[in-house]
């Protein structure tokens, strides 16, 4: 019965420990982009395809760390695949934001974080 009442607090300490534990090189959102020192968050705001103006770019690496995505001149993103299609919007400055290219020909808008709220 001993082995019972200390078995159960060992194994509650495990699952804490496990479920508290750090994950630094995680993003803290996802659906993030990075395109030189910028980074977009895509809304589920839509545009049209008639709203793009030209294509500026593509994911070139995907992944959920993002120590992986450091790269400056790497265009990356922890949600969307290589070769996901970012277009500069009509009447948009592409500091402010994008248009993404999803896989069922939808277009999201993706804002820079520098204007995102916090």
């Amino acid at each position: 019965m001993k082995r019972k009442i200390l078995f159960i607090p060992f194994i509650s300490f495990i699952v804490l420990l496990f479920g508290c534990s750090s994950s630094s090189g995680s993003f803290a959102s996802d659906k993030m982009i990075k395109i030189k020192n910028e980074v977009y968050i895509t809304s589920n705001e839509t545009v049209t395809e008639d709203e793009l103006v030209e294509q500026i770019g593509e994911i070139e690496v995907t992944s959920t760390n993002e120590r992986d995505l450091n790269e400056a001149n790497t265009v990356s993103s922890n949600t969307y695949k290589v070769g996901t299609r970012l277009f500069k919007m009509n009447n948009k400055d592409t500091k402010d934001m994008i248009a993404v290219e999803d896989s069922t020909s939808l277009y999201f808008i993706a804002y820079n974080n520098k204007y995102t709220a916090k």
